[in-house]
């Protein structure tokens, strides 16, 4: 071998080729020179050899390393463009366990137009699979706390005996030894058992009952009290009181997902505001590029162009920098942008920026030349349920007045929001012969309420209560 180098040696080449470092290189002349010379190699020789392998360190590796990530990125392009949905539920299965990455990729199947079906016992497997050309139904495995081993015996039971029908169905079928009652609790708020009862709400309440009694019946099982064979000896079907509820608030049913899942599934916090957010600033985060390109070309000029904007979202991610720098990433289900917050600004708004909260941002829109989106200077930020107590200048409530009691509990959630600032316009779906006109009715002084975030999230809760809207004033046009 010219050179002489043990194993180990040549590896030690190897880095030093693949670092590029002159005086690392340097000293692997010298030691290919001796060993070269012991078997019989000229220096002269030696050093010409040599001389082709520094040179190749130069950019060997580089160009392999460029030929077979090009290679790579040639393959998955083609595959992405051709299978879309089986591209991106093999690329979601690869990293599910990553929630940062699952966004990212549940972003890009968005943008693609394709379809992520939920978790569902009756459809799902462990991983995430493509059902057809443009939807990809989401993967079992990738619900925090449910094993490898339930997603599978689920799948398996299913395959032999058919879909599940009700969740003592499922319980009583899919081994318990593999399916503990922190997975059931995590498939029901994961939305994966949604087929097998009348809500979230309702299942969660029911699985005490249901784990006590298909428990119960394995023992009985066990012990040999039924009868494998039938007769005189067969158990009777299990039978099981099961209490149904209303379904929980949206916020509740969401937080559900998000622990579970790691991510809004089924819909977003801002929903219920939404429409109510897009009168007060015009524009939702997945039309920043509209907001761009409409701005005047005189402020797209100068080092850093800015536009001013208004825009809303969700606090989702905040990063601080030192003890004067905060980046907050907002999101609204439609899109996302991250945020800086800057000196004055900063100690001003630190207090407003915290996880979860709905806020209301005023400040300069830039491109960002790294990730090809747009990034926000913060200038001002208001608390949006801070705003609704504050600069609410109607409550408009939407009642099918048809439904029994209706108004009764309506009165009663806003008596105890008064006395108020806010005067109310009801819309209102009355009972007749031709079977429904509509009415309206303003109601100011005394019917007056207080705004806040919990007589919303209470009158959103009523059932017949078909819509509820608060018009805004806006603080920055003073």
């Amino acid at each position: 071998i010219v050179g002489g180098y043990s194993l180990g040696g040549a590896d030690l080449l190897r880095r030093a080729m693949g670092k590029k470092v002159p005086a690392e290189m340097a000293k692997h002349r010298e030691i290919f020179r001796e060993g070269a010379g012991k078997d019989g190699v000229s220096q002269r020789k030696a050093d010409e050899i040599f001389d082709l392998m520094e040179k190749f360190a130069g950019y060997g590796f580089n160009k392999s390393h460029a030929a077979a990530y090009s290679l790579v990125a040639y393959q998955t392009a083609w595959l992405k463009k051709h299978y879309p949905s089986e591209f991106m539920a093999a690329t979601l299965s690869s990293d599910m366990d990553k929630t940062d990455k699952v966004v990212a990729f549940l972003d890009e199947c968005r943008s693609l137009e394709l379809e992520v079906l939920p978790p569902e016992v009756n459809a799902s497997e462990y991983m995430f699979v493509a059902t057809d050309p443009r939807t990809v139904r989401y993967g079992l495995g990738a619900i925090k706390g449910v094993g490898r081993g339930a997603c599978e015996a689920i799948a398996a039971e299913r395959a032999q005996g058919g879909p599940f029908h009700s969740l003592l169905d499922f319980c009583k079928r899919v081994d318990s030894s593999k399916l503990n009652r922190r997975a059931l609790e995590a498939l029901v708020n994961a939305g994966a058992l949604d087929a097998l009862g009348r809500n979230r709400a309702s299942l969660m309440l029911q699985l005490p009952e249901v784990v006590k009694a298909t428990d119960q019946l394995a023992r009985e099982r066990d012990a040999g009290q039924v009868s494998l064979f039938g007769g005189g000896g067969a158990a009777p079907a299990l039978e099981v009181h099961l209490t149904e509820v209303d379904e929980w608030p949206l916020s509740q049913k969401l937080a559900g997902e998000r622990e579970t899942l790691g991510h809004y599934l089924s819909g977003h916090p801002l929903d219920p505001w939404r429409d109510d957010l897009r009168a007060l600033v015009g524009t939702d985060l997945g039309e920043l590029d509209k907001l761009w390109s409409s701005a005047p070309q005189a402020e797209k000029k100068g080092w850093r162009p800015e536009v001013g904007v208004v825009i809303a979202g969700q606090v989702v991610a905040l990063r601080k920098k030192g003890d004067s720098q905060m980046f907050v990433q907002l999101e609204d289900g439609r899109g996302r942008i991250e945020c800086s917050v800057f000196a004055e600004a900063y100690t001003q708004l630190a207090p407003l920026l915290t996880r979860d909260r709905i806020l209301v941002v005023q400040g300069g829109l830039r491109e960002d030349e790294f990730s090809g989106g747009f990034s926000l200077r913060v200038r001002q930020c208001w608390d949006y349920t801070q705003l609704c107590a504050s600069h609410a200048q109607r409550l408009s409530l939407r009642l099918d007045m048809r439904m029994p009691g209706l108004w009764e509990r309506v009165d009663g959630v806003l008596a105890r929001h008064r006395p108020g600032a806010t005067p109310l316009r009801l819309d209102l779906l009355l009972k007749s012969g031709a079977g429904g006109v509509a009415g309206v009715l303003d109601l100011n002084g005394p019917k007056s309420v207080r705004v806040d975030a919990e007589l919303l999230d209470a009158l959103r809760a009523q059932p017949g209560v078909r819509a509820v809207k608060v018009a805004i004033s806006r603080p920055w046009a003073n």
